[in-house]
């Protein structure tokens, strides 16, 4: 039976599937699937030519699920006459990884297998159902096709910063969940707060008296005298002073603007949005709650990020210490890989190719065969590139001129990330351009705190340099 290198994503795990399946033999390989679940998982075992040797069976989530499981395996090992154990184990959530670590302690070949990947197993069964048991036979079935990746999970410093990250990312999304909600609040007690549509020079404009809703002074504000009527009673003296005595620094554009639309509000009395004020107290000491809670993380995530190989990528303009450092944990460590192509194909933004005889070939969009973490900081690492950074704002210049959505342009962007990034990091270089005002210090100094700088050049470049450079 012969083994294409092609059958799985990566070829580099293709490739040692293959030799594997070489080495040991499809009669002496034991298959073991997996659906894995928060409090009983649920396995079946079959030989490599789709013999089902145990029916479904389910087994705690713990240790001694566990156990029940090597001693299941051991007892058909030697009345079978096995000698390899190889378990396909589907990533869902996070319930997967603590069965992937003990089944490497045990010894047993795993294979992470990707929930796209089963989906279209169940589809090719021709059926519409969805139950464990399917689901058990489609993963077999990925196991005997050859897919899946031997990939282990992440582990050190790479996984700490992986958690972190991904952490910071949910709390950003709390903080725009928060964020809305703030603005239905001020909609009630002044709605005219968060700007205002104006008529200047012949042409409608929305004016708005504090270019940032959610900074310092705005918030104080908010809490304290967002009513119109507390504003016309402050007056512009009023303001100047508690600007003063609060260090607010108020503009005084911002107090003319703030009278003026507290003088024309439609907003009710204030009496009437007693209660709206004091939910919106309680949503802004949850914001800043999540603002300090983000700030820490940050912090924790530069130092961390600062000690990793994947630092270096900071020396490229437009990748800051948040996006980097996602899309380093989410690469992974590099050195299971031959070339950047199977990250991308990992990340599942590979393109969708159709082509036929002697047709020009179709492109579909993207596989999103891979990790969705992974798919989602590449496009959000290809927006930032695409405005931040001259040389790649040139490319997505040409992406546009040839007709590519604007989300076309940033994964590819993203994309061609990850190929620098493989490149600086297995070589360990810093990034090159023909920019002629790039300056590795100016860089870092927008993106570190000094100590972290300073760190920086001890570990990607000359010490001398660093002080040459400060």
């Amino acid at each position: 039976m012969t083994h294409s290198i092609f059958k799985h994503i990566q070829g580099k795990n293709g490739s040692r599937w293959a030799k594997f399946i070489k080495d040991v033999g499809t009669e002496n390989i034991l298959l073991v699937g997996v659906d894995a679940a928060k409090y009983t998982h649920k396995g079946m075992v079959s030989t490599y030519f789709g013999e089902i040797i145990v029916s479904p069976f389910e087994f705690d989530a713990s240790l001694t699920g566990i156990e029940r499981v090597k001693e299941l395996v051991s007892k058909i090992e030697k009345e079978y006459g096995k000698k390899e154990i190889v378990v396909g184990v589907e990533t869902t959530g996070h319930y997967y990884e603590d069965l992937v670590l003990h089944c490497h302690l045990a010894g047993f070949h795993v294979r992470i297998i990707n929930s796209a990947t089963t989906a279209k197993e169940r589809e090719a069964l021709l059926n519409w159902s969805k139950t464990d048991n399917l689901d058990l036979m489609a993963i077999i079935q990925v196991l005997i096709n050859g897919h899946g990746t031997f990939a282990d999970l992440t582990s050190g410093k790479i996984r700490e910063l992986q958690k972190l990250t991904r952490a910071r990312r949910e709390l950003v999304k709390e903080m725009s969940t928060m964020k809305n909600l703030i603005r239905s609040y001020i909609d009630h007690i002044f709605r005219e707060f968060q700007g205002k549509s104006v008529w200047v020079d012949g042409k409608r404009e929305k004016v708005k008296p504090f270019s940032d809703l959610f900074g310092k002074t705005s918030r104080f504000i908010m809490r304290h005298y967002l009513h119109p009527s507390d504003i016309l009673t402050l007056g512009a003296e009023g303001l100047r002073k508690v600007s003063v005595d609060h260090n607010l620094k108020i503009r005084d554009e911002s107090i003319d603007i703030l009278l003026d639309f507290a003088q024309n509000s439609i907003s009710r009395g204030k009496q009437l949005v007693k209660s709206e004020q004091f939910l919106l107290n309680q949503k802004l000491d949850q914001f800043d709650l999540l603002d300090r809670n983000i700030k820490e993380l940050e912090k924790r995530i530069e130092d961390l990020f600062i000690e990793t190989d994947g630092g270096i990528l900071l020396s490229v303009p437009g990748i800051g210490v948040v996006t980097g450092a996602e899309l380093f944990a989410e690469m992974g460590d590099i050195s299971d890989f031959d070339h950047a192509g199977q990250l991308i194909k990992m990340a599942g933004t590979n393109p969708i190719v159709k082509q036929s005889g002697d047709r020009n070939p179709s492109y579909y969009g993207v596989s999103k065969q891979g990790r969705r973490q992974f798919r989602n900081i590449v496009y959000q690492v290809g927006r930032s590139l695409a405005h931040n950074n001259p040389e790649m704002n040139q490319r997505y210049k040409a992406f546009k001129e040839r007709g590519k959505h604007h989300r076309q342009a940033y994964v590819a962007l993203g994309n061609r990330m990850i190929r620098l990034a493989f490149s600086m990091i297995r070589n360990n270089t810093l990034y090159r351009t023909n920019q002629g005002n790039y300056r590795l210090y100016n860089e870092l100094y927008k993106k570190l705190h000094s100590p972290n700088i300073k760190r920086f050049y001890e570990k990607f470049v000359a010490s001398e340099t660093y002080h040459q450079s400060a």
